[in-house]
């Protein structure tokens, strides 16, 4: 009955953790961390507001060259999050770049990484859309 007890302790303790809203790059794993070296881990993105009715077609940029997702986009719709799970040198440019059809290469927002901080990155307002980019040192 003891030990019945104390696993319901913890896990009520759990799901207060969960529902609390801790931030996404607290709880990245230590060995995520540990597998960027010296870089920056970019943990997930979440569309705040979109360019589009319905979906940004969207990818990422690091200093000239894509580097999420492998595919050629991610459709995104306001609220969602997607995994980024990409590491990049710190003070590395990030841009997030729309495609559609009238311009293939919209820039919705820029940002330089600061390597020496944990924080979520603002990239806006290209259209209007704005989204947040994790990023754990």
């Amino acid at each position: 009955m003891r030990r019945l007890f104390k696993l319901a302790t913890v896990a009520i303790g759990v799901g207060v953790l969960a529902l609390t809203g801790t931030s996404a790059a607290a709880e990245v794993p230590a060995r995520e961390k540990l597998a960027c070296g010296g870089n920056v881990f970019l943990d997930g993105i979440r569309a705040l507001t979109i360019s589009e009715n319905g979906h940004d077609e969207v990818y990422l940029t690091s200093n000239g060259g894509k580097i999420w997702p492998s595919g050629r986009y991610v459709s995104m719709a306001a609220g969602q999050r997607v995994e980024v799970d990409k590491c990049v040198p710190f003070n590395a440019v990030i841009r997030l770049i729309e495609v559609d059809d009238t311009d293939p290469n919209d820039q919705l927002g820029q940002v330089t990484l600061q390597g020496d901080v944990t924080r979520d990155y603002r990239l806006c307002c290209g259209g209007g859309a704005e989204y947040r980019l994790g990023a754990v040192k």
